[in-house]
């Protein structure tokens, strides 16, 4: 399979296969490496601080069900404006580097959905683990409690 650049090099003019190739490099395996989250996108009619909004997420210790509803739909909004990128690629009047340019900013936005998916999942594993302690805390007690009787 080449490599990014050999798909963003040569004519300008972009065939079908191209087009396919530059598209599936969106989704290639590890597809974020090297990416940068965006300082800042247009969401509807305002400007928003992605990069300070995925890492304030991401450090935080937990998260509230408000919070976590909030980075879904951040999520969301993010793979909707990745697939109209794709489909401008696929289907839009884009010269090799337009489309190369466009390939870069949807992998850079899937960093971002990465990052906030990713951080809701281990917020649900660490309450998984935390609910799952309280129930052993519990057998134990129970235990405990048949043998003083």
């Amino acid at each position: 399979m080449p490599d990014i650049k050999d798909v963003c090099q040569g004519p300008p003019r972009l065939s079908r296969e191209d087009r396919d190739k530059i598209v599936s490099r969106i989704h290639s395996l590890l597809f974020w490496v090297g990416e940068i989250i965006p300082q800042e996108i247009i969401v509807g009619d305002r400007k928003v601080s992605l990069r300070d909004v995925v890492f304030n997420y991401i450090v935080r210790d937990s998260h509230t069900e408000e919070e976590r509803r909030e980075a879904e739909t951040l999520a969301g909004l993010l793979d909707d404006r990745i697939r109209e990128l794709e489909r401008e690629i696929k289907h839009g009047d884009v010269t090799r580097a337009k489309a190369c340019g466009l390939m870069n900013e949807a992998r850079s936005l899937m960093r971002a959905v990465d990052e906030l998916r990713s951080t809701s999942e281990k917020d649900d594993q660490i309450k998984y683990r935390e609910l799952m302690g309280k129930v052993e805390d519990a057998k134990r007690w129970q235990e405990f409690l048949k043998e003083v009787r």
